[in-house]
């Protein structure tokens, strides 16, 4: 019995070993015709798994890189940093954070909390500073910080390495801040990780000095008193709600004490919103070109086996069954997308460190590039799975295929086509009569080229919208991302405010002010969440009236208007009535718009000043002020000082704020654009070499008679290139129309994440029609260029069969 076994296992695996071998033969055979079919379908799996892989270790492992950091540095789930605290405060929540059950460690220590501002990226940066002593920020229980790059200075200050990237910082150099509009100038003694406070991101940003520079600043302010707390929750998904009680707590205990707070759910969106828009981009190109892969591979399939019918033919009747010749196909192209996919996915590990360093210009968070099993095996797995379906399912005509049809070229007794361009009645020129013929008597081509330039279209009018929106003129990006700007912004206590009004009426340097005061404050949703909320004067005055993405601004003290991300999460629609809290007050207001931006995620709300009055107290109030043009907005801010003096809190420069914030974003989209048009052309010359080798070789013998009697090379190479031409021309027109309306919404996809439900940019149609054109030359050129290989066919040859 035993023995019976072994020699029917020996049977089996004789007979297997021998079909995979014919089976190897002929996949070997299949490749060697076809090498450069096998190179362009390489060249397209390798972009398509490069970015896929990119994609995935982003979107997988990137965001999990600031829980890793978060946890290394036992850092809070909620953050509050206060200023102007009694002496008491510290014990007081101390005891309150000890006896809740819901937090499972705290710190709170010393810390200087006041507003500061500072030179980054060409502008002058403001934020809530948080400035702490070196070694205490180093030994804190929570919120701990690390030292990134150290030096032999021993005294000055350790910025956040955000501020190290680019053109900004390096060790030694001289760094200027302004703390409560006085000027103080430390050595830059090095660089440190926060995952909480480390970037101006943060809603506050951490600073490190050295002992006795800490001293300095302690001895100039005293009795000036702060501390910032951190606190760690059992569960991070409520951290928002108690974020919202501790701070009610704290707000009800001491009316006056002015704070400034973050949490983990929010910190983790705002620090990564570059990686929500390179995962977004990179994800929908490598799927388009995976697109146009699997549509050339059937494309190819189709087309071989209408190529070599007759030796199809050949293997049945020697005995090869239609499964095993879609399986040496399938084991040609899955094989070859394996392999390519294998080395795209190489490649992008040799991408990712640039791609790492634009995106540590904005996160703030160190990450060290490593390797990643799980989207190697997802990318492998994905493209090859596609692959293999597609191959499969247009090799199973095959199957159909009879020997004695096959070995007449597929010839049936009859043919039903219709003529659409008989030659005795057409009244275009011969040559432009049989590239018409030409074109609509393949439909498998036309199809890949419509395919190919509808993606691209969509490709160009993308680079053409973000061209004009984001890299040429800044300033619709700036209206959808930061919200309200302005040339100047001025922050004075409620006892300057009048002086400031004066001054501001009688300066014919200014072309209109309001009050626009934000300074992260808050209000509570009844039933809801914490909303961060911008008190205005008068609504009307705004420049960006896109914010309000539907219905409108608040007129009256019992309106307000709520992002439109939350409106949407918590199911407000306009005209609704929600109970708003701020303090220790609550009133009901009607909802009359939703708007957007990307400052607060989704999370935020506009009331009149009247409205905000009813449940709170302005701490101090910001103006937003707009100069005529050419007036210096820092000479101006100074000259304002000058006259508020102590009444005065911060003076910035809000136009050169925005461009320092957004120069980041911008090098990011210039870089994307590059990148995509680039990919764009790769795509577009190696499909159309796809195409144009399969037009020749199959209608070689067309082209031989047609040289035969008088036709030269460049009437048969501008021939083929006309008979590409309709369905580049048509798909290309389609794909530019119907991608300028789709570009908002897809826009609105990418950054959804962060509060953006509606994309707001004006698509350049004069230049997107631009763009299509310059593709359909690009495309009519690389067909001129690949149809020079007709130049090689001889009638000659073609006759003696050589």
């Amino acid at each position: 019995m035993t023995i019976n076994v072994t020699k029917s296992w020996r049977i089996f695996l004789q007979k297997w070993g021998g079909n995979m071998h014919r089976n190897l033969l002929l996949t070997r055979s299949n490749i060697r015709k076809a090498k450069g079919q096998t190179v362009a379908i390489i060249v397209l799996v390798l972009l398509s798994s490069l970015m896929m892989n990119l994609w995935l270790m982003l979107s997988m492992d990137y965001r999990k890189n600031f829980e890793r950091s978060h946890d290394k540095l036992n850092d809070g789930h909620i953050n509050i940093a206060t200023y102007a605290v009694s002496d008491d405060f510290t014990s007081f929540v101390s005891d309150m954070l000890e006896n809740r059950s819901d937090i499972t460690e705290y710190t709170v220590g010393e810390a200087f909390s006041a507003p500061i501002s500072f030179e980054y990226n060409g502008g002058n940066l403001s934020q809530f500073g948080v400035i702490i002593e070196k070694e205490n920020a180093l030994s804190r229980k929570v919120g701990k910080m690390e030292i990134t790059e150290d030096s032999d200075i021993k005294s000055g200050i350790y910025l956040p390495m955000i501020y190290g990237t680019g053109n900004n910082y390096k060790v030694g150099d001289t760094f200027k801040i302004s703390i409560f509009d006085e000027e103080f100038e430390y050595t830059v003694c090095g660089f440190f990780n926060s995952a909480m406070i480390g970037s101006h991101n943060c809603s506050m940003v951490a600073l490190l000095l050295t002992d006795d520079k800490m001293e300095e600043l302690y001895d100039k302010y005293y009795p000036y008193s702060s501390a910032y707390i951190s606190a760690r929750v059992k569960f991070a998904s409520e951290c928002e709600e108690i974020s919202a009680e501790i701070k009610g707590i704290i707000a009800e205990e001491y009316p006056d004490v002015m704070l400034t707070s973050n949490d983990y759910e929010m910190i983790t969106t705002s620090r990564y919103v570059s990686q929500s828009i390179c995962t977004g981009i990179l994800s929908a190109m490598a799927l388009l070109v995976l697109l146009i892969c699997v549509v050339v591979i059937t494309s190819n399939i189709t087309n071989f086996i209408g190529e070599n019918m007759q030796n199809l033919g050949a293997l049945k009747a020697v005995g090869y069954t239609s499964g095993k010749i879609i399986s040496s196909l399938l084991t040609q192209f899955v094989g070859i997308t394996v392999i390519a996919a294998i080395v795209g996915i190489t490649l992008s590990y040799g991408f990712f460190p640039p791609l790492n360093e634009m995106m540590i210009a904005q996160t703030g968070i160190p990450y060290s590039v490593r390797f990643q099993p799980l989207p190697l095996l997802l990318t492998l797995i994905f493209i090859a799975g596609i692959v293999l379906a597609a191959v499969y399912f247009s090799a199973r005509k095959i199957k159909k295929i009879e020997p004695i049809t096959a070995m007449r070229q597929g010839i049936t007794t009859h043919n039903f086509k219709k003529n659409k361009f008989p030659f005795e009645k057409t009244s275009l020129s011969l040559n432009a009569a049989l590239a018409m013929k030409s074109t609509f008597s393949n439909a498998k081509q036309n199809l890949t080229v419509c395919v190919t330039m509808l993606v691209v279209s969509l490709i160009a009018v993308f680079s053409a919208t973000m061209f004009t929106n984001v890299i040429t003129d800044v300033q619709p990006m700036v209206e959808m991302i930061v919200g309200e700007y302005s040339d100047s912004g001025i922050n004075v206590e409620l006892d300057s405010e009048n002086r400031l009004i004066s001054l501001l009426e009688s300066d014919s340097r200014v072309e209109k002010f309001y009050l626009y005061t934000t300074n992260n404050m808050e209000v509570h949703h009844v039933g809801g969440s914490t909303l961060y909320v911008s008190v205005v004067d008068d609504c009307s005055k705004l420049n960006n009236q896109n914010r309000i993405i539907e219905g409108r601004y608040p007129k009256y003290d019992n309106e307000i208007a709520i992002a439109v991300k939350y409106a949407k999460d918590s199911g407000i629609k306009i005209g609704d009535e929600i109970s708003v809290k701020a303090d220790i007050s609550e009133a009901n207001y009607i909802v009359t718009g939703f708007s957007q931006e990307t400052n607060y995620l989704g999370k935020d709300c506009v009331l009149t000043r009247e409205g905000f009055e009813k449940i709170g107290t302005l701490p101090n109030a910001t103006y937003y002020i707009d100069l005529v043009e050419s007036v210096d907005v820092d000479g101006f801010n100074a000259g304002i000082s000058e006259h508020i003096k102590s009444g005065l809190n911060t003076a910035e420069n809000i136009k050169s704020l925005i461009d320092s914030a957004s120069s980041v974003y911008i090098m990011l989209v210039k870089v994307i654009v590059a990148a995509i048009i680039m990919v764009s052309c790769i795509v577009i010359v190696f499909v159309m070499y796809l195409l144009v080798r399969t037009s020749l070789n199959r209608k070689k013998r067309d082209y031989g008679i047609l040289k035969a009697i008088g036709f030269t090379t460049s009437k048969l190479v501008l021939q083929t290139a006309i008979s590409f031409m309709p369905s580049v021309i048509i798909s290309a027109a389609i794909g530019t129309a119907f991608s300028i309306p789709l570009i908002n919404p897809l826009m609105a996809l990418v950054l959804g994440g962060v509060g953006i439900v509606r994309g707001t940019f004006d698509a350049p149609v004069l230049l997107c029609l631009i763009a299509g054109g310059v593709l359909v030359i690009f495309t009519f050129g690389a067909v001129c260029l690949m149809s020079l290989r007709v130049k090689k066919i001889a009638p000659r040859e073609l006759l003696t069969g050589e």
